[in-house]
């Protein structure tokens, strides 16, 4: 399947007659560098990409913002509010400009149990998304920094258009802090090994 296939259901049910239809799916832009939400916010909301890339992480005990992934159009974030005794304590940034599809929590949950093209949809993206950390894990408990900035190229160098269509090479959107989170290395380290360019 793929992933226009949702994207026109969701887009075509807005103008339906539908019961879900009032205010279920709802085209949001954001600029670079908004917080699309912090800890805390309520999140009613299941985000789906269309243009531009997104950050999302969390906070360390000590306060220091940690990113855990970057994602881009296709890809979505927010809190499915399936873990009730799990605190949903994340926040998601535009990286640059972004739209996003804003679809309804209840309906979301609703249709992929009871859509199959959303549910075929919902599948494969949770598990990519379990490989993307998974193979993550894998590189930094295994493999050498080069190896984990490869796996990092490998993933992110790709071209992704901004609302204004500008197009931005998503690994090269990556700050040393964001790569160094990603990597379980530090600024300095990351730094050094571009730097040095050996992967």
């Amino acid at each position: 399947m793929k992933d226009d296939s949702l994207y026109t259901y969701l887009t075509n049910l807005v103008n339906s007659e539908d019961r879900w239809a009032p205010n279920t799916v709802v085209r949001q832009k954001f600029d670079r560098a908004v917080y699309i939400y912090q800890p805390g916010d309520q999140q009613t909301c299941i985000h789906l990409i269309e243009r531009g890339v997104v950050k999302i992480g969390s906070y360390s005990p000590d306060g220091e913002r940690v990113a855990y992934d970057i994602l881009q159009p296709g890809e979505f974030f927010g809190d499915l509010n399936y873990l009730d005794d799990t605190e949903f304590f994340e926040f998601a940034k535009a990286v640059t400009s972004v739209t996003v599809l804003s679809i309804d929590l209840r309906f979301f949950k609703h249709i992929i149990v009871h859509n199959p093209i959303a549910s075929d949809w919902f599948n494969s993206n949770v598990v990519r998304r379990w490989w993307k950390a998974e193979t993550r894990l894998l590189y930094m408990t295994r493999g050498d920094i080069d190896a984990r900035l490869a796996n990092l190229r490998k993933e992110y160098d790709k071209l992704v258009r901004d609302n204004e269509g500008k197009s931005h090479n998503v690994f090269n959107l990556l700050s040393l802090q964001v790569l160094a989170d990603l990597t379980g290395t530090t600024r300095q380290t990351i730094s050094k090994k571009l730097k040095e360019a050996v992967f």
